[in-house]
């Protein structure tokens, strides 16, 4: 039998019925969902928040959970009045990692935990594609957001090999022309034939160097500490008018220190 705060979180609507473009159609563009899959992740955001508030231990949310977290933060007066105000009666903070190997080892021990308590709380398993396992949830990652209805994602290697293709491609009619003089050891005019080969070398070197440079986007795993705080403490950024601007941040994780009622 469900509790009464998990019947209050699922009843808890999202998406404004009279709004053109709700939440669950932001969250899907924003990441390139099918909006199905965002209104599956939804529910289990929801879920996530009924378990910091009942598991008894921090829990760390997945990548999918997380960015429906950070866009409902967006969403102030939704987010810090409706439902930490209204639904949990207290604030639920999220915030950044202070990085390191051992913040990293903090939040992977979390989310191992907040998977156990999920299965034994909820007594069913995990949807996989919404709640991976900890090493695919932790493991190395560079992504940026990008918005697919006008930019293509195209692997670096791709574009290397393009460059390089179209560079030999390019230079190899300047090495034909240069040929007689190849023949007729003219080598004051050998730099036609040097330029173009030192500058097929220049795009291989440039384009080993890109490819070995790592990237990331600075973010690591966010954490939020619930407290036992009175409702007032919730409505701290309710005062806000509008949207607040900002925007999914793609932080890799996140944490709360949840409490009962």
């Amino acid at each position: 039998m469900k509790d009464e705060l998990l019947l209050r979180l699922e009843s808890f609507e999202l998406d404004e019925p009279s709004a053109p473009f709700p939440f669950s159609a932001r969250l899907a563009r924003e990441n390139g969902w099918s909006r199905e899959f965002s209104r599956r992740v939804i529910v289990e955001y929801k879920r996530f928040v009924w378990l910091a508030m009942r598991a008894g231990h921090p829990v760390t949310p997945s990548e999918e959970v997380d960015e429906a977290w950070h866009l409902h933060l967006c969403y102030t007066r939704s987010y810090w009045d409706g439902m930490c105000g209204g639904v949990l009666g207290k604030p639920l903070h999220h915030g950044p990692t202070e990085g390191g190997e051992k913040e990293d080892a903090i939040f992977a021990d979390w989310y191992e935990r907040t998977l156990e308590s999920y299965r034994r709380l909820f007594g069913e398993e995990l949807p996989a594609d919404i709640w991976p396992p900890a090493e695919i949830r932790f493991r190395p990652a560079s992504s940026r957001k990008i918005d697919a209805t006008t930019h293509w994602a195209v692997p670096k290697r791709v574009i290397k090999r393009v460059l390089l293709g179209g560079s030999i491609a390019a230079v190899l009619p300047v090495l034909a022309g240069c040929s007689h003089l190849i023949a007729a050891a003219d080598f004051g005019d050998l730099l036609c034939f040097l330029i173009p080969v030192a500058f097929v070398v220049w795009i291989i070197v440039l384009a080993v160097k890109k490819g070995g440079k790592g990237g990331g986007n600075g973010c690591g795993g966010g954490g939020c500490g619930g407290t036992s705080s009175g409702i007032s403490s919730c409505g701290s950024s309710a005062g806000d008018s509008g949207s607040s601007g900002c925007s999914s941040s793609g932080c890799g994780g996140g944490g709360c220190g949840g409490g009962g009622d």
